[in-house]
């Protein structure tokens, strides 16, 4: 075989791989995209669980959330907002009574807890 043969060859088997990489890497990006996607429609739900009147509903929203806040497929600024949201969430009174997060440490310490029974 001539040189300009053997060039034309090698030419040829590496525009072959480099066009199975370019596919390759649209092909891998898309499907990020695609769990992306699927990611957002979860905390979509998760959102919509979150705020339902059933307490089973609302527990497994807060799970969702949880888990969706650590996935790999949340960006930084997603998974801030997914702990802001449980946060949140978690000092929600339905019944309008201010909660508050309180940290181990004096002020958990000193709490006093008092059962109200008088209708």
């Amino acid at each position: 075989m001539a040189d300009s043969q053997w060039l034309a060859a090698l030419a040829s088997f590496v525009g072959a791989g480099l066009a199975y990489l370019g596919a390759w890497r649209g092909s891998r990006q898309r499907e990020h995209q695609g769990r992306r996607e699927e990611w957002g429609r979860r905390f979509t739900s998760a959102l919509d669980a979150i705020k339902s009147d059933d307490l089973r509903s609302r527990m497994l929203g807060r799970t969702l959330l949880a888990e969706l806040a650590t996935s790999e497929l949340a960006g930084a600024e997603e998974r801030s907002l997914a702990e802001a949201l449980l946060t949140e969430e978690a000092r929600y009174d339905p019944h309008g009574t201010d909660l508050r997060l309180v940290a181990p440490g004096p002020e958990l310490d000193g709490t006093r807890f008092i059962e109200d029974d008088e209708v």
